[in-house]
């Protein structure tokens, strides 16, 4: 862990989890941190986000700060942020709201983003997944927005993203320009077919993150599909082992749904883990004396 890095993890740790703290959460400990909150942890890792990010602000509001859940919910495992440093001159800017500026969050998440490697459709399209992720917090306009996105670019892409500035396109705009540019008929159908259609979940791959990934993929690419055909399959492309599981439970109709069968899921794989150990135990040794 890097100083920068330590330093964070130092003052995440030593003060209460703030509305933008919850930007540096994980997907587990958001859904940790709105369990404690007495808030409901269903729902995609944007969703939480917002959910708890309103729920702090209005306790900040009330007077109340953030007292109703112990400091363990902040992030300490920060080890794993091997992307590339963008450009200290992206510093702390001013914002047009009140109150304390989303900037430095929009910095910090920009950090951890890897530049662009390639300009392979696959790479462009990792790529502007997870900026999108970070752009639909709103911490910005859309012109803010791609001006600190493009020390994560170069060539033929950051050439097309100062056309989008200079001509003033929003962010749906210079989307739709960027799927025409870079992903053609014949290649957004490869990618829907191996990102989407035939994208077979992992044995150990978090159910949450694979969901949250084809949809965004199939979002991404629009890929002519209903909310209910995508959750369809999802659940024909689930491990078997995920799917022996499910096979007793209702079939969900959207992805709040299906989130919601990945919570049973979850408990069902826990309690099998658990078992062998409680099995192993001598019967009488807890009244043993």
């Amino acid at each position: 862990m890097d100083f920068g890095r330590l330093l964070r993890w130092v003052l995440l740790c030593c003060t209460a989890l703030s509305a933008s703290g919850v930007y540096y959460l994980t997907g587990d400990q958001l859904r940790q941190s709105c369990v404690e909150r007495g808030l409901s942890s269903d729902g995609s890792v944007r969703a939480l986000r917002r959910r708890l990010a309103e729920y702090l602000k209005v306790a900040k509001m009330d007077g109340k700060g953030d007292q109703d859940a112990p400091q363990a919910s902040v992030p300490t495992d920060l080890s794993h942020n091997t992307a590339q440093v963008i450009s200290p001159g992206l510093g702390e800017g001013s914002h047009d709201g009140g109150g304390p500026s989303p900037v430095p969050v929009l910095v910090e998440l920009l950090r951890q983003v890897a530049p662009l490697s390639s300009e392979k459709p696959q790479e462009i399209l990792r790529l502007f997944l997870r900026l999108g992720e970070i752009n639909d917090l709103e911490l910005v306009d859309d012109k803010q927005f791609i001006t600190r996105i493009l020390p994560l670019v170069s060539g033929s892409v950051l050439k097309f993203l100062g056309e989008c500035l200079r001509e003033g396109s929003d962010g749906a705009s210079c989307k739709t320009r960027l799927l025409d540019e870079y992903f053609p008929y014949f290649v957004r159908e490869r990618l829907i077919r191996d990102l989407v259609v035939f994208n077979f979940h992992a044995a150990r791959q978090p159910m949450r993150t694979y969901i949250e990934q084809v949809f965004q993929a199939a979002e991404f690419l629009q890929y002519a599909a209903t909310e209910q055909q995508l959750v369809d399959r999802v659940l024909m492309n689930f491990h078997p082992e995920i799917l022996a599981k499910a096979a007793f439970l209702d079939r969900p109709r959207s992805q709040k749904e299906l989130f919601r069968i990945v919570g049973l899921l979850e408990e069902k794989i826990s309690a099998a883990k658990e078992r062998p150990q409680v099995e192993r135990t001598p019967k009488g040794a807890c009244n043993s004396t």
